[in-house]
């Protein structure tokens, strides 16, 4: 049986990111998407300005792979118009994937002020694609992440990522539980020891809560003392995820002040999902 191999990477497939808008209230990415297969004008497809709510350039490949194989299938036979390929390109939509909340879903976190992003990104390469998503989109935003991870996940090539990708404001290191136990959470301590630790590595001055500054920081007016550590990253462990979301936004708004900044939640989609939870109590 013909088994036809679907690959964004043919030579036939053109891409391009033309902007960052918005789509049915979320960020999107306008694109233009062409691919022109040897299989004739039923494997050829010109979509121009195309949204997508699925944000990045690896998420533009996606994109590419299932339009490559809408197309073998109407190649078969299947009636499947341009129309309908574009319809559902632009409203396929994964909660937890680069997931942008609305400002209403924001306030009902108590997270005002402040642009909500979920992403379940817990390896390395994620994590790089999920700061090239970032770096698109709000290029001249600051970030505040909150990160809980499982066990057996390689936590100090994550935290280097983030911290070589772009200057962050606050990480605050939490748990959650995984698929609905404890026995593979790791704590918000070890977290915050990996976190320090790929700093010194990588030569970056952080102010942890280990630090003397740190606790006299919080003895004191802690979140109005922060605007004055001209940008130093702050980095904490909080068991609590409610805590770690309200001091994250607390210290982006006060140090971003009418700047643009981006509250991360991301390190396994187990947080992602306790969000979202959240928000249909």
């Amino acid at each position: 049986m013909f088994s036809p191999i679907v690959s964004a990477s043919d030579a036939g497939v053109r891409t391009s990111i033309k902007g960052i808008g918005t789509f049915k209230g979320r960020p999107s990415q306008c694109c233009d998407l062409v691919i022109e297969l040897d299989h004739g004008s039923r494997s050829s497809i010109e979509l121009r300005d195309l949204n997508l709510s699925m944000l990045g350039t690896h998420q533009l490949q996606n994109a590419v792979t299932a339009t490559c194989a809408a197309l073998c299938l109407r190649n078969q036979g299947w009636r499947i118009s341009n129309r309908s390929i574009r319809a559902g390109l632009e409203n396929t939509f994964l909660p937890g994937r680069s997931q942008f909340l609305t400002s209403k879903e924001a306030e009902k976190l108590g997270l005002s002020g402040s642009t909500v992003l979920l992403d379940g990104a817990h390896t390395k390469d994620s994590a790089k694609a999920l700061l090239e998503t970032i770096q698109t989109t709000f290029p001249d935003s600051r970030l505040a992440i909150v990160v809980a991870m499982a066990s057996d996940k390689d936590h100090l090539a994550f935290a280097t990522e983030f911290l070589s990708g772009k200057q962050l404001e606050a990480v605050f290191l939490t748990e959650a539980n995984i698929a609905g136990g404890t026995s593979r959470t790791t704590s918000a301590t070890t977290l915050r020891d990996c976190w320090i630790q790929a700093s010194r590595e990588l030569g970056i001055e952080v102010l942890h809560d280990r630090m003397t500054q740190y606790r006299e920081l919080f003895e004191d007016n802690f979140i109005s003392s922060t605007r004055d550590l001209k940008h130093e990253t702050m980095v904490a462990a909080q068991n609590s995820l409610s805590d770690s979301l309200r001091f994250a936004n607390q210290i982006l708004r006060e140090r971003m002040r009418n700047e643009p900044g981006i509250l991360v939640v991301t390190g396994s989609l187990h947080i992602v999902s306790l969000v979202l939870a959240s928000l249909n109590r």
